[in-house]
């Protein structure tokens, strides 16, 4: 009774931690609070601290476009175009970088930011729902936990 006992105590406090982690990444992976700015687009990029300059770039979408805004200048992008979206090789404070890749009147072109993704943020994921939503061939990299 007593070997029971100690091999209890020892696995129960490892169930709980793996069932909270579970817990975790289902709620990333799964949008349900979307935060919505002032124009009605959701933001879904961030700069880490060392690159807020002059090329500041954020990234917003709704349910047609990704819009890249640069100096009040919006270049927009059909989430139809889009036929690629996974992670870059770059990580800054936490932040790895995302790739997406569309066409333009048939060119391949890509963008690059840092997504904004947090336990009360999934702009992000629900950015990827919506892409694959409107494109359902294209290739989107599922957010886990070793590409966040």
């Amino acid at each position: 009774m007593r070997e029971i006992m100690n091999i209890l105590s020892a696995a129960l406090p490892l169930m709980v931690l793996f069932i909270l982690v579970r817990l975790f990444f289902r709620a990333v992976r799964h949008p349900k609070r979307i935060i919505t700015e002032k124009n009605g687009l959701k933001k879904i990029s961030t700069n880490p601290s060392i690159f807020r300059g002059a090329s500041h770039k954020d990234y917003y979408y709704d349910s047609d476009y990704l819009y890249e805004v640069k100096n009040d200048v919006t270049c927009t992008i059909p989430l139809s175009e889009i036929i690629q979206i996974k992670p870059g090789f770059t990580k800054i404070n936490n932040r790895q970088n995302w790739l997406v890749s569309y066409l333009n009147h048939g060119e391949k072109k890509h963008v690059e930011f840092f997504n904004n993704l947090t336990i009360f943020n999934h702009n992000f994921s629900g950015f990827l729902s919506a892409v694959k939503q409107a494109n359902p061939e294209a290739e989107i990299k599922s957010l886990s936990f070793f590409n966040l």
